[in-house]
């Protein structure tokens, strides 16, 4: 059996998410889109945004050999090619990114620091009088990213997994790979507007347990998907889940039991999930682990959101490991080195004393963040990461 000293990245995130204190904390941030795109300026926005040549998984294990993380995630599996019969013209010329003009009037602009910008020439929207959840289909279509932008699914078998196939490839086996699910209430925001959404969620509440439900189905089984292709965990990105947009009560009664179909495939697979939630969520620690989630990530410290290390470390150290919790804005985008190795040997002193403990920012790295910023963090977990 291998000792401390010889864990593998991917030994060392498992002992972690197993509640264990392995060799030193493991370091697995999440780069955002943009980042990628910036420290990767030979990456197509096009091309990575639709892993054509297995472009994003080469562009997030990329980001993870570079500033030796011990994992990697892909947040967005299965990605269909661009249709070019949906397609009248791309413009490359434009500031931003390409501008791809579809024949159906849509337009898209493949940022080169974010997500797409999707303009819909018809509003998607719907609302939930008019709307029948008989019709959600029961195999994954989409993914919902953000409001308005769906990244659609490849048919074939290989292609609903493909970048895990290939991050396997480039990362070999001793990285932790996860995957990437997004939840119920993501895809019913994206059906009906935030706004909307949040009205029929306290009027129709019925309605929407019945939509959750049926999208929380199809998603279950891309993560069968996922669990099948080899993945070490399951990130459920839900953004939606704090208190800026839920009350602890809708969060219980709607949300949650959406959420639970997820994690009991993970649990029946025993494949660790943990919950990316960003925002104010002090209110719900305790709640959103009732939902069965090993992990929790992000716990967005002030003022991005309102959990503190410590006081998340005393309520639910010893249930779940935690994932986070650098302010990506404040301390590594704008921080000088000095306050980053300050906000970060906290962190390691404090997430050392929980069962589980992954060093991450709380949120995305944001785009515009210097690379030397980031490489600071491997070089401080292997500093003052040990136990």
């Amino acid at each position: 059996m291998l000792g401390p000293a010889m864990l593998t990245s991917r030994q060392r995130v498992a002992a972690a998410m197993r509640l264990e204190h392995p060799d030193r904390v493991p370091v697995m941030c999440q780069p955002s889109w943009g980042f990628v795109l910036k420290q990767i300026p030979d990456l197509d926005p096009i091309d990575f945004w639709h892993n054509h040549g297995g472009a994003m998984a080469r562009g997030f294990c990329e980001i993870s050999r570079r500033f030796g993380f011990d994992g990697v995630m892909i947040p967005a599996v299965g990605a269909a090619p661009l249709d070019a019969a949906a397609v009248e013209r791309i413009d490359r010329d434009f500031p931003e990114g390409p501008l791809v003009y579809f024949r159906n009037g849509d337009s898209c602009v493949y940022c080169r620091n974010e997500l797409p910008r999707h303009t819909h020439a018809v509003p998607p929207e719907t609302d939930i009088e008019s709307f029948d959840p008989a019709g959600i289909a029961g195999r994954l279509t989409y993914h919902p990213p953000s409001t308005r932008l769906r990244m659609q699914l490849c048919d074939d078998a290989a292609g609903r997994v493909a970048e895990l196939t290939q991050a396997r490839a480039l990362s070999g086996p001793d990285v932790s790979l996860h995957g990437a699910l997004y939840a119920p209430e993501d895809y019913l925001i994206d059906l009906l507007g935030a706004e909307g959404a949040m009205m029929a969620l306290v009027t129709d509440a019925e309605r929407c347990h019945e939509i959750l439900m049926r999208f929380a189905h199809a998603v279950a089984g891309h993560a069968r998907e996922q669990i099948a292709a080899g993945v070490d965990a399951l990130n459920i990105s839900a953004p939606w889940s704090g208190q800026g947009f839920v009350s602890r009560g809708l969060y219980r009664d709607l949300i949650a039991p959406a959420q639970a179909v997820l994690v009991q495939v993970c649990r029946e697979a025993g494949v660790p999930c943990y919950c990316h939630t960003c925002g104010a969520i002090g209110d719900r620690l305790e709640l959103m682990l009732d939902t069965g989630f090993d992990g929790l990530e992000c716990l967005d410290p002030p003022p991005l959101g309102n959990v503190e290390l410590a006081d998340a470390v005393r309520r639910i150290g010893g249930r779940a490991f935690i994932k986070g919790n650098i302010d990506p804005v404040h301390v590594l985008l704008n921080g000088t080195s000095e306050q980053i190795r300050a906000d970060v040997l906290q962190r390691l002193a404090i997430g050392r004393t929980a069962s589980g403990f992954i060093l991450s920012t709380a949120c995305t790295i944001a785009p515009d963040t210097p690379a030397a910023h980031v490489a600071l963090l491997r070089e401080l977990a292997d500093a003052h990461g040990r136990y």
